[in-house]
């Protein structure tokens, strides 16, 4: 470590950054946010990036400082402001959904109310007009049901995707890791994410970015169920969050859930991505993108109390080894 750091200084030097100042100290601190777990894979990198661009620019002047620490703390919240807009849109749109449901519901009890009146007036048999009423009565409760299983459904689905959500990952991985350690048996993690997505969404807009994450999506689903029909494996895809894509393998092994999220990979990477416009016409053909996958074992490297947030973090840090060896690769996750 000390030999780590004295490499670095004397790169600083050779750079020409002051000595004794705060460049040094900021730097430093820069450099060691790549070690941070809290971090996404791509908040360390454009941590990185930050530093190489004042290191070759070589303007060290008080301006630029006010500047680097600026935008190093937007990237670090960048995080949290994505995970807020995520849940406030997924809350906005449950709502809108919980209000058509509401609606539907209203219209089907004004429904009943007038067939039942209907009956009355109707002077029927009164164990015919009862058996009326009762069917309308047990057709609502029907349709109650199935509005408490939507919703329910609602609240563990990605709107966008239509993928789990985090809020299904995190339920699936609790039981499936408390199953894995009962038993002994393996289980693996993959952490996915599309590669240079915040560029693809600058060169082609966000709803574009959003088809790239809807057919990425489909992929992996695809795969998934193409899985449970060969093997009769029970895989659990999820959308993580932005561009990042995760995969539960019960009764998988590390190196064969590797081999696993290289065939994902392969497909993603030989898919020709179309670009539409809102009326469906093709705009553009043949978009490439790739993602990097980390992959992690519970029983490999994850402490002696597995739990969900050992076992993302060992995958994310395995995602981020994929990201720094040049993209578009897997990584698994080991201690050494």
């Amino acid at each position: 470590m000390k030999r780590c750091f004295e490499d670095l200084c004397g790169t600083m030097d050779r750079l020409g950054v002051p000595r004794e100042s705060k460049w040094r100290g900021l730097i430093l601190y820069m450099r060691s946010i790549r070690d941070y777990d809290f971090l996404t894979p791509t908040q360390r990198e454009r941590t990185q990036e930050l530093v190489m661009e004042v290191l070759r620019k070589k303007d060290f002047s008080d301006e630029a400082f006010r500047r680097l620490v600026r935008d190093n703390e937007g990237i670090i919240n960048d995080q949290w402001r994505e995970r807020l807009t995520e849940a406030l849109q997924d809350t906005a749109q449950l709502i809108k959904q919980f209000q058509d449901l509401l609606a539907h519901r209203k219209n089907d009890v004004q429904e009943l109310s007038a067939m039942t009146l209907e009956t009355i007036q109707r002077e029927q048999p009164l164990d015919e007009m009862v058996r009326g009423i009762q069917g309308g009565f047990q057709k609502i409760e029907g349709l109650l049901q199935q509005d408490l299983e939507t919703i329910v459904s609602m609240g563990l689905t990605d709107d966008l995707t239509k993928l789990n959500n985090r809020r299904a990952l995190d339920a699936f991985l609790s039981r499936a890791i408390t199953e894995a350690v009962a038993s002994g048996k393996p289980l693996s993690l993959i952490f996915m994410d599309i590669d240079h997505f915040k560029k693809f969404n600058d060169d082609y807009g966000h709803l574009v970015g959003d088809q790239a994450l809807v057919t990425v999506a489909a992929m992996i689903r695809s795969f998934v169920e193409f899985q449970a029909k060969l093997n009769s494996r029970e895989f659990f895809p999820a959308r993580f969050g932005g561009e990042e894509f995760a995969l539960v393998l019960p009764e998988i092994s590390g190196e064969e859930a590797v081999a696993l999220a290289e065939t994902i990979r392969k497909k993603i990477e030989n898919y020709n991505f179309l670009v539409r416009d809102a009326d469906g016409e093709v705009l553009s053909a043949g978009i490439k993108i790739t993602i990097s996958a980390g992959v992690a074992e519970l029983h490999a490297g994850c402490g002696l109390c597995p739990g969900i947030s050992s076992l993302l973090d060992v995958a994310d840090k395995a995602l981020y080894q994929a990201k720094s060896s040049g993209r578009n690769r897997v990584e698994l996750y080991s201690k050494d």
